[in-house]
């Protein structure tokens, strides 16, 4: 079995809690507030913006330079396909994506901060492995949730539905898996370490949508006095 199946594997309760979830079970059925999907898409902008920079730095890290290209392009296309979505989403609601009020939340730093951290001093191999889960996962939930459209073309959430549900997002987190197989053959003392990486992100993306869901904030003095 190859890494990226037996990470996926591993995975799998965390993915069925991921689907339970009430955002995004409410997501899927169109019924999910507009204020927590807007909540959830600022801090996701906020998200994106330092992905993209662990991306980057991966590429610039990667040892093989086909590899380097392809972590890469999957860099600067986060910055352009996802933040023209979240664009779309933001403007629709007045809000511009260039100037956004709110702070990161907590897990939103957390989760970040670890695979900035990862790209800049692990090895390559294990943070290409925290990177993953948030291409398989959207996958899988888009894939999951897109079979709605055909039943609701009108759905509030068809543009996010159908961002995450393309053939071509499917291509990008099977070629980002590949990358991560061929080099964990390459240097297999990373397995260990890999896999922690993967778990982590993992369960990192079921605190995201939760964060969300519950308008997860910053203390503040007063409060904490």
């Amino acid at each position: 079995m190859t890494f990226s199946a037996e990470a996926w594997e591993r995975a799998a309760p965390w993915y069925d809690a991921i689907l339970a979830h009430p955002f995004v079970r409410e997501l899927g059925a169109g019924t999910l507030d507009r204020g927590i999907f807007l909540r959830y898409i600022v801090d996701d902008a906020h998200y994106l913006s330092r992905y993209s920079r662990a991306l980057a730095t991966t590429a610039a890290r990667w040892p093989d330079p086909a590899g380097s290209a392809v972590i890469a392009r999957f860099a600067a296309g986060a910055v352009e396909a996802e933040r023209e979505l979240h664009k779309t989403l933001l403007d629709d609601a007045g809000r511009d994506v260039d100037d956004l009020a709110a702070e990161p939340t907590p897990t939103c730093l957390a989760y970040v901060n670890t695979l900035q951290s990862d790209a800049s001093l692990a090895p390559v191999a294990v943070s290409l492995a925290g990177l993953l889960p948030c291409f398989r996962i959207y996958n899988e939930v888009g894939q999951q949730l897109a079979g709605v459209l055909a039943e609701q073309p009108e759905h509030p959430y068809a543009a996010w539905l159908s961002m995450y549900g393309d053939p071509a997002f499917a291509e990008d987190t099977r070629r980002a898996e590949t990358l991560a197989d061929e080099h964990l053959d390459a240097d297999p003392g990373a397995h260990a370490a890999m896999h922690d990486a993967y778990a982590r992100a993992v369960r990192f993306e079921w605190m995201f949508w939760d964060a969300s869901w519950r308008g997860e904030s910053w203390p503040d003095a007063a409060g904490a006095a």
